[in-house]
């Protein structure tokens, strides 16, 4: 099993061909997104997959400040259901690790793909109140501060309203910031408020975007915060 990170245009073809078959014979399939897929090829952020010799997947994607989102990715109809999808996935998942990205996005279309994605370990995208449909999901390629349930003094909250909106409502994530080692990445809207507490202290609080003065936490759809200094 080979992930093809730069296919040739033989390989290109093979895809196409398939592609056309599954079409004909079922009304169904990626064919009608083949604009999506041609262009890929053409801007080098198209993989295949090679299984015995056949190129039987391919995984379109792009790239967005430092996280991908995968456009399409679909495995041939006569070699599903053998755990070639998850093998697929995992290879393009190293690579994207290995370019130093943070994390994947996507969409879950069709919606029957959505088992699929939760099973590879996405978690369902919350909503930032513009442009990401309901089965968006994303993963982290990094380890992160994971959120906390539990009442500590030193925590980052981060509320889904702006701070005029917030009044008494409690935040809806939450991170214990004792180990800092590990960097806080997590969907957001620019405008949520974020709150630090050191020491039972509020210290600072402001909209995401207006946050930190010094260094850049909003990237993309994402707050992402390496260290609490």
């Amino acid at each position: 099993m080979n992930l093809k990170t730069n296919p040739d245009f033989k390989q290109f073809e093979e895809i196409k061909n398939w592609l056309i078959e599954e079409y004909e014979k079922s009304n169904q399939g990626f064919y009608c997104n083949w604009n999506i897929i041609e262009n890929a090829f053409k801007q080098n952020r198209l993989f295949t997959f090679e299984f015995e010799g056949k190129n039987i997947g391919f995984l379109c994607w792009f790239d967005l400040d430092s996280y991908v989102v995968i456009d399409i990715m679909e495995i041939h109809p006569e070699f599903r259901n053998k755990k070639l999808g998850r093998e697929f996935y995992y290879k393009a998942e190293e690579y994207f690790q290995i370019k130093n990205y943070k994390a994947i996005k996507l969409f879950c279309a069709p919606k029957e793909s959505e088992h699929f994605w939760k099973k590879m370990k996405f978690r369902k995208f919350p909503n930032i109140g513009y442009s990401d449909p309901e089965l968006t999901y994303y993963k982290p390629l990094i380890k992160i501060n994971e959120l906390t349930f539990e009442d500590c003094e030193n925590k980052l909250e981060l509320w889904n309203l702006e701070p005029y909106q917030i009044k008494e409502q409690k935040a809806k994530w939450k991170w214990n910031i004792n180990d800092n080692n590990k960097p806080i990445l997590h969907p957001c809207n620019p405008n949520w408020n974020l709150r630090l507490t050191l020491g039972g202290k509020v210290i600072k609080e402001n909209k995401v975007k207006y946050f930190s003065k010094d260094k850049e936490i909003y990237l993309g759809n994402f707050l992402f915060i390496e260290t609490i200094e």
